[in-house]
C-alpha cells in the first residue's frame, strides 16, 4: 500500500489569505522531489504541522502549549472570521482530501473528508481515512516519522532518548502489543479490590502490605518522572549547545578570515578525533590477546603449549569411548566383558578427558600455537598521548579568536565558556540518567544502586510487593495467570524487538556504507537510542545521514510506502557536507517534499539526484495576506528575500 501527498491549500491562515501548492506532474502522479522555497517566518513549520494534524485528525482543543490551536492559526495582519486548510492525498490510486475548518469567532474547528470517487463527491463531516489498512497504521507517532519532526535527528542518537527504538516499535506495531500488555496489571488490581482478604490475620495486615506496595509504586513514579526530567534537560542542553554554536558561527561570519580559520580548525579537530578513535580501537583489539599485555603472560603461554606437547595433551582417546566400551559384551581385544570388568573400565575412565574437554583443549592448543610475539606498547601509548595533546591544542586554538572588534572577541569568549558549561552539565545529567536507568547488574553493584535510586530495581521491588499482596488475597491463581500472560507478552516483544534491531542495524549499516563511503560511520547497537561504533561525537552531516538511512530502512519493510516531508535539511550543515547529504535524501523515498530557504540552495539543490524535481517559490508581498508564487526554476535559484539581502549587505 502507498500514500502520497498531492497538494495542499490555505485560506485565511496566519500569513496566507489564499495559497495552493500542487505537488503533481499532471494532476495525477506526485513528483519524485518537490522543493518548496519559503523564507523564514513564511510558514514552513506551520505547513508541516498542519499536514500532520489533518492526516491524523488531531483535536486542536486538546493540544499542549506550543502546538497548533485555532487561536494561533488566526491571521494577525488581516481580519478574518473563518479559515481552512486542505491537504490532498492518494492511496492505491484513490484520492482523498482532509479539510480542517476553523472558526475564529468561537475558536471551534471541525474536519471534513472529501473522497471524489464516491457518489456525490464524498464530502462528509468528520475525519475518516479511506480504507482499513490506513486506519490501522496512521497515528500521530507514525506521522511524526515521515512528516519529519526535525528534533528526531539528534534524538535518534542521543543518550537517554528512546525515539530510535520507539520508531522501530511503531512501524512494526509492537507499541500496540505493549499497550495490551500494560493493561494486565490494571485487571489484576481490579480483581484484587473485588476479593476478600484470606491469608493475613487481619485487615490491618493486608493494608500494611498494600501500603508497602503503594510506597514502591510512588517511588517508581518519582524515578520515572526524574528520568523524563533528565531527558528533557539533556535535550535542552543539546539545543543550547547548538544555539551557541550557531551564534558563534554568525559572529565569525562577519570576519571571513577568522571564519575560514575556524572551519579549518573544526575539520582538523574532527580528523584528530577520528585518528584517536581509530588508534584506540586498534590498540584495544590487539590488547585482547593476553600474551601482548605483559611479557610474563607471553612466556607462560609459551611454556604451557610446550608442556602440553610433552604430555601429549589432549589424549586422543576420550572418556566417552571407555563408557561405551563398558556396555559392550566383548572388549576390542576379543575378551568377554563381565560385570566386574565393566566396573573397572568405568572407574579408570575417570582418568581420561571427556570429548567436550578434549575439544576445549584442542582449541586452546591451536590458539596458543598462534600467539603473537610480545610487543611493547609504550610507543603506542605515547603516540596516543601526542594525539590527545594535539587535539587539546586545536580545541584551545579554536577557542581563541582574535577579532578587530574587542566587544565581539569578548562575546565569543563568553559563548565558548557557556558552551563548555552546557556540555559539562549535559555530561553530568547523562551520568545521573545512566545510573537511574542502568540494567547491568555488575554496574549497579559497583555504583551501590538499590531500588530507591534505580528504575529497574524499583520495578523488581514493585513486582515483589505485588506478589505479596496477591498471596494475601484470593487472587493468587489469577495473579499467576496474569504473570504468565505478561511473561508471554514480554518474551514475544523482547525476542521480536531484538530480531528487528539486528536486521535494522545490518540494513542501515549497508546503506550508510553507500552513503558515507570512507567515513565508516556504523551503528553498533540500538539501546533505546542508536549507539555509534567507536564514536562519542558525530558531525551534523553524519547525524542526518544516520537518521535518514535509519528511517528509509525502517519504512522499506513497512506495510505502507510513505512520502518523506522535511523542513530545511541543509540549513545548519557546512557547505562541504551538503554535497554528501543531498544525494542521500534523493534516493531514500519515492516521494520527497522538501521545504528550504534560499541559503540552502548552494551545494545542496544542485546535488539532488533526480530527474523529476518541482521548483516552487513562495514569499510575502507588501499587501497583508497576499503572497507571490513562482514555479520557475531560474527564479527559484536566483530568489533572495529582502531580509536575506539585508543580512548579506550587513556582512559585506
Amino acid at each position: 500500500m502507498d500514500l502520497r501527498i498531492t497538494g495542499f491549500r490555505y485560506h485565511n491562515i496566519r500569513e496566507f489569505k489564499d495559497l495552493e501548492i500542487d505537488l503533481t506532474r499532471d494532476g495525477e502522479d506526485a513528483h519524485h522531489i518537490s522543493l518548496v522555497q519559503m523564507p523564514n517566518g513564511t510558514g514552513k513549520t506551520t505547513t508541516m504541522d498542519l499536514i500532520r494534524t489533518v492526516l491524523v485528525g488531531k483535536d486542536l482543543s486538546k493540544n499542549k502549549e506550543g502546538e497548533l490551536t485555532v487561536s494561533n492559526l488566526e491571521p494577525e495582519d488581516f481580519d478574518a472570521i473563518e479559515g481552512w486548510f486542505e491537504a490532498d492525498f492518494k492511496s492505491n490510486d484513490t484520492p482523498f482530501t482532509f479539510r480542517l475548518e476553523l472558526d475564529y469567532e468561537t475558536y471551534d474547528h471541525q474536519y471534513r473528508t472529501i473522497t471524489p470517487s464516491e457518489t456525490g463527491g464524498g464530502d462528509m463531516l468528520g475525519h475518516s481515512l479511506p480504507n482499513h489498512e490506513l486506519n490501522t497504521i496512521i497515528n500521530e507517532s507514525f506521522a511524526n516519522l515521515f512528516v519529519f519532526n526535525g528534533e528526531l535527528t539528534q534524538d535518534f542518537i542521543q543518550t537517554g532518548k528512546d525515539e530510535a527504538e520507539n520508531a522501530l516499535k511503531i512501524v512494526n506495531y509492537l507499541n500496540r502489543i505493549e499497550d495490551q500488555r500494560n493493561k494486565i496489571p490494571q485487571e489484576v488490581e481490579e480483581k484484587q479490590n473485588e476479593e476478600e482478604v484470606t491469608s493475613v490475620k487481619s485487615e490491618s495486615g493486608y493494608r500494611n502490605l498494600k501500603g508497602r506496595l503503594d510506597t514502591a509504586q510512588k517511588k517508581l513514579e518519582k524515578l520515572e518522572a526524574r528520568e523524563e526530567t533528565l531527558e528533557t534537560e539533556i535535550s535542552d542542553h543539546e539545543d543550547a549547545i547548538q544555539d551557541l554554536g550557531t551564534e558563534r558561527s554568525e559572529l565569525l561570519a562577519e570576519n571571513q578570515e577568522q571564519l575560514e580559520k575556524d572551519q579549518r580548525l573544526e575539520r582538523e579537530i574532527n580528523e584528530v578525533r577520528g585518528e584517536i578513535e581509530d588508534a584506540t580501537d586498534e590498540l584495544l583489539e590487539r590488547m585482547r590477546s593476553p600474551s601482548q599485555l605483559h611479557r610474563d603472560f607471553h612466556d607462560d603461554m609459551g611454556k604451557l603449549v610446550k608442556n602440553m606437547n610433552i604430555m601429549e595433551l589432549p589424549k586422543p582417546t576420550s572418556q566417552e569411548f571407555f563408557t561405551e566400551l563398558s556396555k559392550r559384551p566383548k572388549c576390542i581385544c576379543g575378551r568377554e566383558i563381565d560385570e566386574e570388568h565393566a566396573k573397572t573400565i568405568l572407574t579408570n575412565a575417570d582418568h581420561y578427558l571427556s570429548e567436550e574437554d578434549i575439544g576445549v583443549l584442542n582449541l586452546l592448543k591451536e590458539n596458543l600455537r598462534g600467539v603473537p610475539d610480545f610487543e611493547d606498547y609504550e610507543d603506542k601509548f605515547e603516540e596516543l598521548d601526542d594525539k590527545r595533546e594535539k587535539l587539546e591544542q586545536k580545541k584551545q586554538e579554536k577557542g581563541r579568536v582574535d577579532l578587530d572588534d574587542p566587544d565581539l572577541s569578548e562575546r565569543l569568549e563568553k559563548i565558548t565558556e557557556q558552551k563548555e558549561e552546557e556540555k559539562r552539565q549535559k555530561r553530568q545529567k547523562e551520568e545521573e540518567l545512566r545510573k537511574l536507568t542502568s540494567t547491568d547488574k555488575n554496574e549497579r553493584e559497583e555504583l551501590g544502586l538499590d531500588w530507591k535510586n534505580n528504575i529497574h530495581l524499583c520495578r523488581q521491588k514493585v513486582q515483589e510487593r505485588k506478589k505479596e499482596v496477591r498471596e494475601a488475597s484470593n487472587t493468587v491463581n489469577f495473579g499467576k495467570k496474569a504473570d504468565k500472560l505478561e511473561s508471554i507478552f514480554d518474551e514475544f516483544i523482547d525476542r521480536y524487538l531484538n530480531e528487528l534491531k539486528h536486521n535494522q542495524i545490518d540494513e542501515t549499516n549497508q546503506r550508510l556504507k553507500k552513503i558515507l563511503g570512507l567515513s565508516q560511520v556504523q551503528i553498533e547497537a540500538i539501546d533505546n537510542s542508536i549507539r555509534i561504533k567507536g564514536k562519542e561525537d558525530v558531525s551534523e552531516g553524519q547525524s542526518l545521514s544516520i537518521a535518514y538511512a535509519y528511517l528509509s530502512t525502517l519504512f522499506e519493510d513497512s506495510a505502507i510506502d510513505v512520502p518523506f516531508v522535511i523542513d530545511s535539511p541543509a540549513v545548519s550543515i557546512d557547505y562541504e557536507k551538503r554535497a554528501e547529504v543531498a544525494p542521500i535524501i534523493s534516493n531514500l523515498f519515492d516521494q520527497l517534499v522538501i521545504f528550504v530557504i534560499s541559503s540552502e540552495r548552494e551545494r545542496f539543490v544542485s546535488e539532488l539526484d533526480s530527474g523529476d524535481i518541482k521548483y516552487c517559490t513562495i514569499h510575502k508581498t507588501e499587501q497583508p495576506g497576499e503572497v507571490e508564487k513562482s514555479l520557475d526554476k531560474d527564479y527559484f535559484m536566483d530568489f533572495q528575500s529582502e531580509t536575506e539581502e539585508e543580512q548579506l549587505e550587513e556582512v559585506a
